[in-house]
């Protein structure tokens, strides 16, 4: 098969324009009538995707990379672009740099021929060795000048020592990671609509605070019966695909998310059972500031040095995070205090727990949990560009006083402090947490709203908040 032939099966849309009523993906997005997209509109359109540019896409297998490939080609082709200046290809079946040389330059020499800008959207690049030696040849030789690049993969490692190879050589492309979904998102899935502000706009002032209040009055009860399913289950698009079928989680989807937490590892060349029996010590103090060294006792692991090779997969992968104790005097972390161990989604904990005979999480920590998730996605970009997050820690002072979470996306660089108390009662100490360790911050309780130095909000209001 030549490979035009190749480009050809992998983009019907050349020979075939009804190809979206049979694409696999497109099929089963329109079957579960979840119009979830990961992109914003802007990038949309061809005029915000410029010839000669490199964009790299990351995040954790299944979260919805390659459909969102497939509904960009709709978007391009409905933008009037001719349907060969268009070629998607999966990478899987390229076994060599040199042949995926040989197939961009063909679809670019295509593209010359018949004129206009091309796009190629290359799914799962980084599963072809040293790929960046490729897209770095092409760009020097010009090769590319005429063509629009979008590359995807699942391990920020594996991208960012691709485009650090590449410096200069990127034109206008973005970066972006995609995760699971929000909160907010979650509740559109369900038909529920929830108010647009950012967490930004209601601590500008109080009038803003309070209509943001105003406005959640009326879906109260519709945003706390939703939040249940969504602590549990998160938001994976499969299984929120489930969940508004069905109202439950199939074993079959089970089996995928599965195989994504452990493939990830067998890919590494690590021992799976290794992994998940660090990961159900992680299970059982989830939220709680452990050390490496205590993760070693019962786990297997013989060093701290496997423990962070385990967890460093894990980071990469995006499947998890580590948020270490932030020293607010200088502004960076402690290098030997403990940390905080997150899932990027609670599906993870799910398999974990799974056969294992392993409590259910309690509620007030899942909560947690989803908190941290979302202070993390404003984040998620550089920590894709990273290898690693940045900008998040929690915060210890020498009295003992505790803050979950610290973090920097305020304007000026200052902390931000953000307390989970997911319990009916609150005490004034846990306000003093914020407010004398750090100034100012939110307080998230189960049920209250009050407007100060530091602000009570409600779980399922503040995981509406996208910022």
């Amino acid at each position: 098969m030549t490979l035009l032939e190749r480009l050809i099966a992998h983009s019907p849309w050349w020979v075939k324009p009804d190809w979206a009523e049979d694409d696999r993906l497109l099929k089963k997005a329109r079957s579960t009538n979840l119009s979830f997209r990961h992109l914003g509109p802007e990038l949309h359109h061809p005029e915000n995707l410029p010839p000669g540019s490199v964009s790299i896409v990351r995040g954790p297998r299944q979260v919805g990379k390659t459909t969102e490939l497939k509904l960009l080609v709709t978007d391009l082709l409905a933008a009037g672009i001719p349907p060969r200046n268009i070629a998607y290809y999966a990478c899987d079946d390229i076994i060599h740099f040199r042949e995926l040389i040989d197939l961009i330059k063909a679809f670019a020499e295509a593209v010359r021929l018949q004129g206009g800008t091309g796009y190629l959207l290359l799914d799962e690049i980084t599963v072809v060795k040293d790929w960046p030696r490729a897209v770095k040849s092409l760009v020097d030789a010009g090769a590319l000048e005429n063509t629009y690049l979008l590359l995807t993969g699942s391990s920020a490692i594996e991208i960012k020592r691709g485009y650090e190879r590449m410096p200069g050589r990127r034109g206008h492309g973005f970066d972006r990671a995609f995760l699971p979904m929000s909160f907010a998102a979650f509740c559109r899935a369900f038909d529920v609509t929830p108010p647009q502000p950012t967490l930004t706009d209601i601590l500008a002032d109080e009038s803003s605070f309070r209509m943001y209040e105003m406005d959640l009055v009326g879906e109260k009860n519709r945003f706390e019966a939703i939040l249940k399913d969504y602590l549990e289950w998160g938001g994976f698009p499969m299984v929120v695909a489930d969940l508004v079928g069905s109202g439950s989680v199939a074993e079959d989807t089970m089996d995928v998310y599965r195989s994504v937490l452990l493939s990830e590892f067998e890919k590494q060349r690590r021992k799976v059972s290794l992994f998940l029996s660090l990961m159900r010590k992680l299970y059982t103090v989830l939220g709680t500031p452990v050390s490496y060294n205590s993760l070693t006792q019962d786990t297997g692991c013989r060093s701290n040095a496997v423990v962070q090779g385990y967890l460093q997969i894990f980071n990469a992968a995006f499947l998890g995070f580590v948020l270490p104790c932030i020293d607010l005097a200088h502004r960076r972390p402690y290098p030997k205090r403990e940390k905080k161990f997150y899932a990027v989604d609670p599906i993870v904990w799910k398999i974990v727990a799974s056969g294992a005979g392993l409590p259910p999480i309690d509620e007030a920590v899942l909560a947690e949990q989803a908190v941290g998730a979302q202070l993390v996605r404003p984040l998620a970009n550089t920590w894709a560009s990273l290898g690693s997050l940045e900008g998040l820690y929690y915060f210890r002072s020498r009295k003992g006083r505790e803050v979950d979470f610290v973090h920097f996306l305020r304007p000026g660089g200052h902390p931000f402090g953000v307390e989970v108390k997911y319990q009916t009662r609150v005490s004034g100490w846990d306000e003093q947490s914020i407010s004398k360790g750090i100034g100012q911050g939110i307080l998230i309780t189960r049920d209250s709203f009050k407007w100060n130095r530091v602000c009570h909000i409600p779980l399922w209001a503040f995981l509406l908040l996208e910022d």
